[in-house]
């Protein structure tokens, strides 16, 4: 089976590491998420640098080298800041690249930028992804409803939403709360976490309507209270997902290095290729045809050129 994991963090080397992982675990490509520890921007050594009045500029040097000394194994997204003065050029240059496959965005962080998203301040972000052809990931934590205007307004822009859609979990609420500080963030992002979780999930399967749309199974266990393999929990959500966006527009992610509910990389890919409730055409989108398709990437002989 073809499989495609669509969220990797990677940092300063590694790729050797993770690469033997994939080989034991059949694990075709990766898709980079660049992430070094810390806050983009903000952290001393980070790979990114402030832009214009305070952008923050993403690079990519650990994810476009695995990705040249393994080509079909590792490509990466990249992060993409609306106020970056250059957004345009950093789109176009992404789409020129050798092996960068998408966009992400993940704001929303302070609420502020939320506020900012549902008023249209991200339009230079979808107006690139949607002239250069880049699909874009979205994180919203749980304010997927506030996409309803890009789609609108940007039919031709594919769209991926992050993390099953959902708010964060319980346990994430602190780290939040501690990001934002604001005098009601404990407040808020408590009442977002404890919401029941079908009213939460009825919001992302809303977004099916357009087809455009594509959902990124990841984080399920800690978003869908479904911890510990085989995260059956989670279950009846992707049958959900599946009866409204269609095997083809879900793709898995296992995230395995930023995962809250402790699952090994295995298991995370187990509790869907050993699903006994799907179908073999449906595994096989989920696994990684989708991501295929969505992300523009073939299938390749994979190249041991840095072995």
């Amino acid at each position: 089976m073809d499989i495609v994991d669509t969220q990797v963090h990677m940092g300063p080397g590694g790729a050797e590491a993770r690469l033997a992982a994939m080989d034991a675990l059949g694990v075709a490509s990766v898709l980079i998420d660049e992430w070094w520890g810390g806050w983009w921007g903000t952290k001393p050594g980070e790979p990114a640098y402030c832009v214009g009045n305070g952008a923050v500029r993403t690079t990519s040097p650990t994810a476009e080298l695995a990705s040249w000394t393994y080509p079909g194994r590792f490509s990466y997204l990249v992060r993409v800041d609306p106020e970056d003065p250059e957004i345009r050029n950093v789109v176009r240059f992404a789409r020129d690249s050798s092996f960068a496959r998408a966009l992400r965005i993940a704001t929303p962080l302070p609420r502020s930028q939320l506020a900012v998203f549902a008023d249209g301040g991200y339009d230079s972000i979808f107006a690139a992804a949607s002239e250069f052809d880049l699909p874009v990931f979205v994180s919203l934590l749980g304010h997927s409803e506030l996409l309803c205007r890009y789609l609108e307004k940007f039919p031709r822009t594919k769209v991926i939403i992050d993390h099953c859609g959902m708010p964060p979990s319980v346990s994430m609420v602190p780290t939040i709360v501690h990001l934002e500080s604001l005098p009601d963030s404990e407040r808020y992002w408590s009442e977002l976490a404890g919401a029941p979780l079908e009213d939460s999930f009825d919001k992302v399967l809303r977004l099916a309507r357009w087809p455009n749309v594509a959902l990124k199974w990841a984080h399920a266990p800690s978003r869908l209270n479904a911890a510990g393999y085989p995260n059956q929990g989670a279950r009846p959500f992707l049958r959900k997902a599946i009866d409204g966006f269609g095997a083809e527009r879900i793709m898995w992610a296992s995230d395995v290095t930023v995962n809250p509910t402790g699952e090994t990389w295995a298991e995370l890919l187990y509790a869907i290729k050993d699903n006994p409730d799907l179908s073999n055409d449906e595994r096989a989108y989920i696994l990684g045809g989708s991501a295929r398709q969505w992300l523009d990437w073939p299938v390749s002989q994979p190249s041991h050129a840095g072995a």
